[in-house]
């Protein structure tokens, strides 16, 4: 007997999913841990797009101010 477990693409807008038999995706799948936050999030991506687009989504946690050089 074998557990099925389905990773769905945490990308707003993105419905794609890898249907593995593994604790973890080890192919298809971007994954991402977040250690700054409290606690260690983790999120799956189906490539760097989906990824670019969650994180467009999120506050930069330090601005740098533009000065001309």
């Amino acid at each position: 007997m074998s557990i099925e477990r389905i990773f769905r693409c945490d990308a707003p807008g993105c419905d794609r999913e890898l249907h593995t038999a593994d604790a973890y995706p080890l192919q298809g799948l971007v994954t991402v841990t977040d250690t700054l936050g409290a606690g260690r999030a983790t999120q799956h991506f189906c490539n760097w797009d989906c990824v670019l687009r969650h994180a467009a989504r999120i506050p930069p946690v330090e601005s740098l101010p533009i000065t001309e050089v």
